[in-house]
């Protein structure tokens, strides 16, 4: 039996009936989609607009853990499991909106490319995690470089100082 409170078995597609699964995973596509291409004036600034709005609520992990840690909430894991696969896949729908964003826009701003090397890095090192990774060395180093928040300023740095500096 799968224990509901383990993060160790994570159910990253999710419970229920596959139809049902099916149809949320296409109602959020479409509506990702209507977003892009009607948020602003252009798909460009469209898709930047859902990569930031899905990036953003991909996050809402991490204050909502730090305050757990913080005020030692218990019985919330199977809620922490379930806002942990939607930080998963909101970080990985994030992803590809910024590559289709840097691929209508034409980039040539290498600010903003190490920008989006570093958000594929921190989304396949997290890929890399959920599958548990076996070799010790490797999987240490893989959490050590996914959980920095090194990286993340500076991927965050990057993309400020690519669109708005230069």
């Amino acid at each position: 039996m799968i224990d509901k409170r383990s993060t160790y078995n994570l159910n990253l597609f999710g419970e229920g009936p596959l139809k049902y699964r099916l149809i949320w995973i296409v109602v959020l596509i479409k509506i990702s989609i209507l977003y892009a291409l009607f948020s602003d004036y252009n798909l460009a600034t469209g898709t930047g607009n859902l990569c930031m709005i899905l990036f953003l609520a991909a996050n809402v992990y991490f204050p909502a853990k730090r305050l757990r840690l913080r005020y030692n909430f218990k019985e919330v894991q199977p809620y922490f499991n379930k806002l942990l696969v939607y930080h998963i896949w909101l970080n990985t729908a994030s992803f590809i909106a910024a590559c289709i964003h840097c691929y209508v826009t034409l980039w040539s701003n290498n600010w903003l490319m190490l920008a989006l090397f570093l958000m594929g890095w921190l989304t396949f090192g997290g890929f890399l995690m959920w599958i548990k990774y076996q070799p010790g060395r490797v999987k240490k180093g893989v959490y050590l470089l996914h959980t920095q928040q090194l990286v993340f300023f500076l991927m965050v740095f990057a993309m400020l100082k690519g669109h708005y500096v230069i």
